[in-house]
């Protein structure tokens, strides 16, 4: 009697297997490996956003100081040839004033921002008192411009973006380590 072979196993040449439900393997546990980020590591991605917005940000309120200081400081060339009020040296105090703060506050968030990029000691909390200052004055300057008898738009609608993204990195550096 001829001999049977059963219906499990398959024979060939190289390799004799059982045929039939393949027993699942589990999934080897590979580590992810992540692309290459521009974010230094002890920011992270949210983080490194964030100082990139202080960063622009205080350069741009640097920009605008020295436009108020110049603004404030000519005040008398903007009557041209008709004759000046008697207090025009009064008149541009207040731009002077406001110019040299907001020069004061963006060189403080510039640097602040690369002070946390070059990892100095206390530098992410100074960025984030920084951030939420910059954050309620423009809060109150957005209050300003819309209680005005002739709000400005333009000037509210940036403002309004402004306070988002100081507020927004304020949280952002605010938060621990990972």
């Amino acid at each position: 009697m001829p001999q049977r072979v059963p219906h499990a196993i398959v024979v060939s040449r190289k390799v004799t297997k059982p045929v039939g439900r393949s027993v699942p393997r589990r999934p080897v546990a590979v580590p992810r490996t992540r692309g290459h980020s521009l974010a230094p590591a002890h920011l992270g991605e949210a983080g490194s956003i964030a100082v990139l917005a202080l960063a622009i940000l205080g350069l741009a309120l640097f920009i605008a100081a020295v436009a108020m200081i110049v603004a404030g400081l000519t005040v008398e060339a903007r009557f041209g040839g008709a004759e000046p009020p008697p207090n025009v040296g009064e008149l541009g105090v207040g731009q002077v004033l406001g110019g040299i703060g907001l020069l004061v506050l963006g060189l403080a968030l510039a640097g602040s921002a690369v002070s946390v990029l070059a990892e100095l000691r206390w530098a992410r909390l100074a960025a984030t008192v920084l951030s939420g200052v910059a954050a309620l004055l423009s809060v109150a300057g957005l209050a300003l411009v819309m209680t005005r008898p002739l709000p400005e738009p333009i000037l509210a609608a940036a403002l309004g973006v402004a306070t988002v993204i100081f507020a927004g990195a304020a949280v952002i550096l605010a938060r621990p380590r990972r």
